[in-house]
């Protein structure tokens, strides 16, 4: 049994390679966001965040009695994602403001991949490890949160935030899918 310290290195690389493109645009929403509206917009994105690891918890518990290496399939989703980042790496998003509720909506629609990643590390779990990953879940999206804001104010290092994320993330996806092979052992 893997211990609660490569369950906290586990669920950082889940949390991370899941919602970096999340830092990209909630800077962003922030930035077009009137400063006393701003705290209304991070709240819902941790409501979002918070909504997708209950629905990966409840999954992972849910199906305790199917075996392990069959959540090793769920890996062809950030394969799917990485194929599609790749092609789309070199396009630039627009932001556009939108409310709270917005926020939460399109963090929680646009998180199948955080399902999908998350679900197998829950399921590979024991009680302690399970807390190890939450906790490791809950401080990066406080670090999300942070970052996001000081980028709000700040032209360039939000643009260079932006591109990064834009290459990278199909290098992320491809790690995540294997983060979800190695915890379900098939790796």
């Amino acid at each position: 049994m893997p211990s609660v310290a490569t369950a906290l290195v586990a669920g950082s690389l889940a949390y991370v390679g899941a919602t970096a493109d999340d830092l990209a645009g909630l800077s962003a929403q922030l930035a077009l966001t009137e400063s006393p509206r701003r705290r209304r917009v991070r709240r819902a994105q941790a409501s979002g965040v918070a909504v997708l690891a209950g629905i990966a918890v409840i999954l992972g518990e849910t199906l305790r009695a199917v075996p392990l290496a069959w959540f090793a399939a769920l890996a062809a989703f950030p394969l799917a994602f990485a194929a599609r980042a790749w092609s789309n790496r070199h396009r630039e998003g627009t932001a556009r403001r939108r409310g709270a509720f917005a926020t939460a909506f399109v963090t929680i629609v646009t998180g199948g991949d955080a399902v999908a990643v998350w679900t197998p590390l829950v399921r590979a779990s024991d009680a302690a490890r399970l807390v190890a990953v939450l906790a490791a879940f809950l401080a990066w999206e406080l670090a999300l949160l942070g970052t996001a804001d000081v980028l709000a104010r700040h032209e360039r290092p939000r643009r260079w935030v932006g591109v990064a994320t834009a290459r990278g993330r199909p290098f992320l996806y491809l790690a995540l899918a294997g983060l979800v092979l190695a915890e379900c052992h098939v790796l």
